[in-house]
């Protein structure tokens, strides 16, 4: 993987770790305000947004220990 393709990875990682953050924001907005179907169908559940939360903060820190490697990776050659 050359220096470019390290540089454009950060920049996904960096960028899909804020898209994670905001949509948890969302998330929990629906939750504090109720905000989400009254019939209460599978999907549109507290239980269903709480599990989602859940998985993004999964995600977020599964792309946050990438980000760690990569530059753990850059000051292993530089050594």
């Amino acid at each position: 993987m050359g220096k470019h393709e390290k540089r454009q990875r950060k920049k996904r990682l960096k960028k899909q770790i804020g898209g994670l953050i905001e949509q948890q924001e969302k998330h929990q907005e629906k939750l504090e305000t109720g905000k989400f179907r009254e019939d209460y169908q599978k999907d549109t559940t507290p239980e269903y947004w709480k599990r989602e939360m859940e998985n993004q903060q999964r995600q977020i820190e599964e792309k946050t220990e990438l980000l760690k490697k990569l530059a753990g990776k850059k000051k292993d050659k530089g050594a």
